[in-house]
C-alpha cells in the first residue's frame, strides 16, 4: 500500500454492500477497492455519488463469488471486465446517502485491467493484478485513488495532490489516454471547471486538439450523456470553451458553439428561478448554438422525441421577436401560448436574448416561470349544443375563438366566445 494519507478526521462512509464485497473478496483470497468519483468527491468534501470497485481477480470468478453468496449480479460489460452487483433485498437504482448505511447498491465492480487493443471507442481488455497498471489505464488522476477494507488509501498517481492544487491531468501519457477512447476527450471538458481550477493542463490541452477529429466517431449517445452534465452545470464555462477551442465541438457536436452568448446567458439565481433542472442542459446547448441547429444537434445526439420537440422550439428562426414577446407588456399572451404548445416560457427567453445578445431579466425569468395560464372557457360541447357538427369546422371555430380570447387579454366570457364563433364570417 503506497500512500496513507488522512483527508481528515471522518472515515469513508462505506455502505453495507461495500462492505459485504470487501469481506467476499478477502474470504477468496483476494483484494477488493474503492475507486474513482466516490473516493475523489470524498475527499474534495463533496456529496459522494455512485461506488465503484474494483477487484484484483479475473471478473467471472468475481463474478461467480457474488452469486454463490446470494448477491445478484447483472453482467453490464463483462467482455470490459465490469459487473454491477445488487443486495438481493436493495434491487432499486438508489444512490448512497452517507447517512444510510443499509444502502444496497448497484456497484459497479470491475477487475484490475489493462488494455490490450483500443480503437478510440471500444477496447479489449485484458486481466492484471496490477494495481498501478490498473491506475494508469483510467482517464484522470485524480480518478485513480483507491481505498481498501481497512480505510487505507493508495494514491500511485499523485491525484490527491492533483486534487488539492486544482490540476486536473490524465493518467499517464495524455495521448494514449485519449487514443483509448475519445470519449476521455469530453470528459475532460466536463471535469475541468470543477477539478481544474489551477488552469487547462497543456499535454491534456494539445491531446484534446491533436485528436479533436476522433469525437466524430463516438456514438451520439455517449456525447449527449456527457453533454447533459457539461451543460446542466452552473459553473461549466470553462469547458465548454475547451470544448470549441479545440475544436471538439464541431465534431462531437456537428455544430459550431457561439461563446459569445455565454456572457449572456442568465445569471445562476435567473436560471435557477426559470429553468427546470432537467432541461437545463437542453436550454443552455441552444443558446450557445446558431438559429436552425436543433435538427443537427438532435440526430447526432439522439435525442428523444420530447427532447428533441423542447430543442425545435427553443430553436427561434427570429430570436429578438421571441424576446419582444415575452417581455412587452402583453408577454403574458405570447406566454399562453407557448405553454398551451408545451414550450417553457422562460426557457424560450433565456435562449432568445442570449441569442440576441443581451441577458433575460432574473426577476422577469422567475415571473414567467410561476406564471399560470388561464384556462380557456370555451368547450367543444359548447359549440355542439348551439348546432355545430363534428368535423374539421369545429376545430376551425374552436382554435379561431381561442386566437380572440388570447388578443383580447383573456377578458371574453364564454358567453362572448360562442357569440364570437357562431357569428358568420
Amino acid at each position: 500500500m503506497a500512500a496513507t494519507t488522512e483527508p481528515g478526521a471522518a472515515a469513508f462512509p462505506v455502505p453495507s454492500l461495500a462492505e459485504r464485497l470487501f469481506a467476499l473478496a478477502r474470504m477468496q483470497g483476494y483484494e477488493a477497492r474503492i475507486v474513482g468519483g466516490a473516493v475523489r468527491d470524498w475527499l474534495a468534501s463533496l456529496p459522494i455519488g455512485d461506488i465503484d470497485m474494483a477487484v484484483a481477480v479475473p471478473i467471472d470468478a468475481f463474478a461467480d463469488a457474488c452469486r454463490a453468496d446470494g448477491l445478484r449480479v447483472i453482467e453490464t460489460g463483462l467482455s470490459h471486465g465490469t459487473v454491477t452487483v445488487l443486495s438481493p433485498t436493495r434491487l432499486d437504482g438508489a444512490r448512497l446517502d452517507g447517512a444510510s448505511p443499509d444502502w444496497g447498491g448497484p456497484i459497479e465492480v470491475t477487475q484490475t485491467r489493462v488494455d490490450l487493443e483500443t480503437d478510440g471507442r471500444h477496447a479489449v481488455v485484458g486481466f492484471s493484478d496490477d494495481w498501478k497498471a490498473d491506475a494508469l489505464r483510467r482517464d484522470f488522476t485524480i480518478n485513480a485513488i483507491y481505498i481498501d477494507a481497512d480505510g487505507q488509501i493508495d494514491d500511485p498517481l499523485g491525484g490527491i495532490a492533483d486534487l488539492e492544487a486544482g490540476i486536473l491531468r490524465f493518467a499517464g501519457t495524455a495521448a494514449q489516454r485519449v487514443e483509448e477512447d475519445a470519449l476521455r476527450m469530453l470528459r475532460y471538458c466536463r471535469f475541468l471547471p470543477r477539478f481544474g481550477s489551477a488552469g487547462i493542463d497543456p499535454d491534456a490541452a494539445a491531446a484534446l486538439r491533436d485528436a479533436a477529429g476522433t469525437a466524430a466517431h463516438l456514438s451520439g449517445e455517449r456525447v449527449a450523456a456527457e453533454c447533459r452534465r457539461l451543460f446542466g452545470m452552473n459553473d461549466g464555462v470553462a469547458g465548454m470553451r475547451l470544448l470549441q477551442d479545440t475544436g471538439i465541438a464541431a465534431h462531437a457536436l456537428g455544430v459550431m458553439l457561439e461563446l459569445e452568448h455565454l456572457d449572456h446567458l442568465a445569471d445562476k439565481a435567473g436560471f435557477d428561478a426559470g429553468i427546470d433542472p432537467f432541461h437545463a442542459w437542453i436550454v443552455r446547448l441552444a443558446a450557445l448554438t446558431a438559429p436552425g441547429r436543433a435538427p443537427v444537434l438532435a440526430q447526432r445526439l439522439r435525442l428523444s422525441r420530447q427532447d428533441s420537440r423542447l430543442f425545435a422550439g427553443l430553436d427561434s428562426d427570429d430570436p429578438a421577436q421571441t424576446a419582444a414577446l415575452l417581455t412587452g407588456p402583453g408577454w403574458q399572451q405570447g406566454a399562453y401560448v407557448m405553454v398551451r404548445d408545451q414550450l417553457p416560457p422562460a426557457a424560450m427567453l433565456v435562449v432568445a436574448a442570449a441569442r440576441c445578445g443581451r441577458a433575460a431579466d432574473p426577476d422577469h425569468l422567475a415571473t414567467l416561470a410561476s406564471w399560470r395560464p388561464p384556462e380557456f372557457p370555451l368547450a367543444a360541447a359548447d359549440l355542439l349544443s348551439h348546432g355545430v357538427d363534428k368535423g374539421p369546422r369545429l376545430g376551425e371555430m374552436l382554435r379561431a375563438a381561442e386566437a380572440h380570447w388570447v388578443e383580447q387579454d383573456f377578458a371574453p366570457s364564454r358567453q362572448d366566445l360562442i357569440d364570437f364563433a357562431m357569428t358568420p364570417g
